[in-house]
């Protein structure tokens, strides 16, 4: 850790790390949920099998596995390649991710807005095309889809 550096600071730096590692080797990902154990969502189709410690990433078998398979080094110029990446990332098994689609659109669920957001009071969803919200429970995504259909909108899950 750098000298009078926050665990925020460090957190998100290790962060910029990660993204850079596989944005710049093209592939597209976005890294969501607890910035600490961030999950790393490929293509917004899968969730990759790995985790972050410090600033090494680890590739497992299969989600939620301890069985490592690959491992590599968060640096600043990490000296691999977009094919070494690929290899680790057909050695695992992923998870899919499930979003909820308004029908006959190319718009998706991305959060909520609130009429009074002061008390929450009001919430009502809001649809764009870029960065739908992910979410890794089939039901929890079809019970979602179930509420909101009860109020009108007409909506799939993919």
């Amino acid at each position: 850790m750098a000298r009078n550096e926050s665990l925020e600071e460090l957190v998100l730096r290790r962060n910029k790390r990660l993204l850079s590692f596989f944005i710049s080797n093209g592939f597209s990902i976005r890294i969501v949920g607890d910035e600490q154990k961030p999950a790393i969502i490929l293509d917004e189709t899968s969730v990759l099998s790995c985790f972050v410690k410090n600033f090494d990433l680890f590739f497992t078998k299969a989600p939620f596995s301890d069985e490592v398979v690959r491992q590599f080094k968060l640096k600043h110029d990490p000296e691999v390649t977009s094919l070494e990446i690929q290899e680790a990332i057909d050695l695992c098994q992923h998870r899919p991710v499930y979003k909820v689609k308004l029908k006959n659109t190319d718009l998706y669920l991305t959060g909520y807005n609130y009429l009074n957001s002061e008390d929450g009071v009001g919430r009502y969803p809001v649809f764009a095309r870029h960065r739908p919200k992910v979410y890794f429970d089939l039901e929890y995504a079809e019970k979602l889809l179930i509420n909101l259909n009860e109020e009108g909108y007409e909506l799939e899950v993919i």
